[in-house]
């Protein structure tokens, strides 16, 4: 006994002294990223503007910015510029509209971690596809706090990017109650009623209902009836039990490459049957050796037809098929990644890849990969509109990874740029505001030191980020991105992270 008291003495002085650090970190202040705030006119002189609507460039001009916008756009002998104006040589360099992320996933913890990213990186819009699927959730935000985000990155409060328009928890199936505790039954979508509760109960909350694989069709179908009537989007996966060319005509956006295999082959009907009786098995091998381009055909004419958008997410299937390599497990863009974020990354890589490790499963899925932008391909020169979305784990900068796959696929380096800049404007119906170097449009742009129509890559060769009429010039991005690294490192970032899950250990 006399051994064990001193046992259990220098035990609680341990226990309190871990419980001291984790305190500390949790309380511990970051290191902040500073927003820019440009209270004077700019002016970038004799630069080449990119077209994205024509694909062109149009060389040796002068933007006039001020109070947020772009005032003018000519010579510089024909532009009233003040004295006051700061001066951004564009000699030699190419003027793009900001880009978007059209499928990204903000967590609770991006603002403690890479959200300054989207700014360095020249997104300053997104589109946002979970939001918390209840009051106080630890990982996901609601959509209140969301909107609050993208007002204060407006504001000069935060840097980050608007986050346009919002979205419901994803209404997958019954499975959610197995996932999270204490959820209304509704969110199960057992039936047309409960799914139609399910959309009732997001009105005024969001202006889409994210939709996902195992939700049933009689409950697709209501969640369909029902937003229309709400004035409410459908957005999301084509549910397993559907078939593409009816999400074509329910949904504003489909999400992900794969859907248009899983439809155009031999087997499809007989997959969507046993999808409904819960027997779903994706044979992927099956779905490339018995593809058929005339199925695929006529859901690229059901989605033109119906102006059904597309977001292909092709980064998300090249770690299906390279998870294991160095292409994917070396990507420097790691480096801005927390230890905690990147093993939970890796633990749904090492899921796909544990489903099937042998060598001929792993050929199968990076076939299948490959057919997917071959599919996007044929999807843009039928007419389908396509949407720059990345469903990646790393903030902003992946995007420009995104358009290299959309070049692959088949898109000119101008309509590529063009899926991450005036499409989603057109999406949003926000062009009076985004997507296009103009007269009277938001100040929101790129400043680039190599032309992109030459080469997609060049989108990532930023000298500068113009956000909401700030100037982001290349040592504060430089910052930026020193500071993102600096918090991947943190122990503090650690205690906070795991702080939100102690706050609300019942909800999952």
């Amino acid at each position: 006994m006399r051994i064990l008291k001193p046992f259990f003495r220098y035990a609680l002085y341990f226990i309190a002294l871990l419980v001291a650090i984790f305190t500390l970190g949790v309380m511990w202040p970051l290191k902040n990223v500073e927003p820019i705030h440009t209270t004077t006119p700019i002016v970038i002189n004799d630069v080449s503007i990119v077209d994205v609507q024509e694909g062109t460039l149009i060389p040796h001009q002068s933007v006039l910015i001020a109070d947020q916008h772009i005032i003018s756009i000519g010579q510089a002998h024909t532009l009233a510029i003040p004295e006051t104006a700061l001066q951004v040589d564009g000699r030699n360099r190419f003027l793009i509209p900001s880009l978007w992320d059209m499928h990204t996933h903000i967590y609770k913890v991006t603002p403690l971690l890479d959200m300054p990213l989207y700014i360095s990186y020249g997104v300053t819009n997104v589109r946002d596809l979970t939001s918390c699927p209840k009051q106080g959730d630890p990982f996901l935000p609601c959509p209140e706090d969301l909107k609050q985000w993208s007002q204060l990155a407006t504001e000069h409060k935060l840097v980050g990017p608007r986050i346009q328009g919002t979205t419901s928890w994803m209404l997958n199936g019954s499975g959610i109650h197995n996932q999270i505790k204490d959820l209304p039954d509704f969110f199960g979508a057992a039936d047309a009623q409960q799914a139609r509760n399910f959309v009732r109960y997001y009105k005024g909350k969001v202006d889409a209902i994210k939709v996902y694989d195992h939700i049933s069709r009689d409950a697709y179908f209501a969640v369909a009836d029902e937003a229309k009537k709400l004035g409410m989007d459908v957005i999301g996966h084509r549910p397993l039990a559907v078939s593409a060319i009816e999400a074509a005509t329910h949904q504003k956006s489909i999400e992900h490459a794969r859907f248009i295999l899983h439809e155009s082959f031999s087997g499809s009907t007989e997959l969507r049957s046993a999808a409904e009786k819960g027997e779903w098995k994706e044979d992927r091998q099956r779905m490339l050796d018995e593809h058929d381009p005339a199925l695929a055909n006529e859901i690229f004419t059901a989605m033109k037809d119906a102006g059904t958008w597309y977001v292909p997410t092709h980064l998300t299937r090249r770690v299906d098929a390279y998870g294991e390599e160095p292409l994917i497990l070396e990507d420097p863009l790691l480096r801005y990644l927390h230890p905690l974020m990147k093993w939970q990354w890796l633990e749904d890589v090492n899921k796909t890849i544990d489903e099937d490790p042998s060598p001929q499963a792993r050929q199968t899925y990076r076939e299948f990969y490959k057919k997917g932008l071959e599919l996007t391909g044929a999807a843009h020169k039928a007419g389908v509109k396509i949407l720059a979305g990345t469903d990646y784990i790393v903030a902003g900068a992946t995007v420009h990874d995104e358009l290299q796959q959309l070049v692959q696929a088949g898109l000119s380096p101008a309509e590529a740029l063009k899926a991450a800049t005036l499409s989603p404007a057109e999406y949003f119906s926000l062009t009076q505001d985004y997507g296009q170097v103009k007269e009277g449009l938001k100040a929101d742009l790129v400043l680039l030191n190599k032309n992109p129509l030459d080469d997609i890559r060049n989108s990532a060769s930023i000298e500068s980020v113009i956000f909401n009429g700030n100037f982001y010039d290349r040592h504060k991005l430089d910052n930026i991105e020193s500071i993102v690294e600096q918090r991947t490192r943190s122990w503090t970032i650690g205690c906070k992270i795991l702080w939100e899950f102690i706050k609300n250990p019942g909800g999952y």
